[in-house]
């Protein structure tokens, strides 16, 4: 009797953790493991698989330029974590609340030093009074040009008008999106949000996790 029980204890021990582990594998939502956005497809419509992994979008580079007016070549894929978005023309409350959140991002760069905030702008102002002391820094660039250079920049460029199911807002304005350190997009957030902003922080750090694991 005394052996049965032992063979019973010996099999709930090995074979629950198992079971477990099975489920998590199979059933689970994994919370850690980011999307990634607009695989490729090739002329007739299939998507294009490498490796036996789906192919997906790469940022391209932008070509604006900086505050003083010279041209600059922004690249993404290039091993930096980037964090883009759009500055109006005129700032008000809910641009203010977006570049406050957008300076809490940047202070995990302590941290992470391969992160970068980049802000696309149709004109710079360069108001200091209601601009953070890190905006338009070699850490947080600002990039401006024409309405139709900037334009094409966060709308076929980096997809910033993409709307996303579920979100809480799609207004260009508070939104922000995540570009890994190989050129992939692999989130949008509503900056004007605290939970999202700190959705976004969090999944900073998922990336730069990932990066050091591999």
């Amino acid at each position: 009797m005394i052996n049965f029980r032992k063979a019973g204890l010996l099999i709930v021990t090995l074979v629950i953790p198992a079971l477990v582990f099975i489920f998590l594998k199979f059933f689970a939502t994994n919370h850690y493991d980011l999307p990634y956005y607009f695989p490729l497809s090739d002329s007739s419509g299939k998507i294009i698989v490498s490796d036996g992994d789906t192919s997906f979008y790469k940022v391209p580079s932008i070509h604006l330029k900086d505050t003083n007016g010279r041209l600059v070549t922004h690249e993404f894929g290039n091993g930096e974590i980037i964090v883009a978005g759009y500055l109006p023309e005129n700032c008000l409350n809910t641009c203010q609340i977006v570049l406050g959140q957008s300076e809490r991002i940047l202070a995990l760069k302590e941290n992470i030093p391969n992160l970068n905030l980049l802000t696309l702008a149709d004109h710079w102002t360069g108001v200091k009074d209601i601009y953070p002391q890190s905006l338009n820094t070699k850490d947080w660039q600002v990039l401006t040009g024409s309405d139709e250079e900037v334009k094409y920049a966060w709308n076929s460029t980096l997809k910033l008008l993409t709307e996303i199911p579920g979100a809480k807002t799609n207004s260009l304005e508070t939104k922000l999106v995540l570009v890994d350190a190989d050129g992939h997009i692999r989130g949008y957030y509503n900056a004007s949000d605290l939970e999202e902003t700190n959705r976004l922080m969090a999944e900073i750090k998922i990336l730069d996790y990932e990066k050091k694991r591999k």
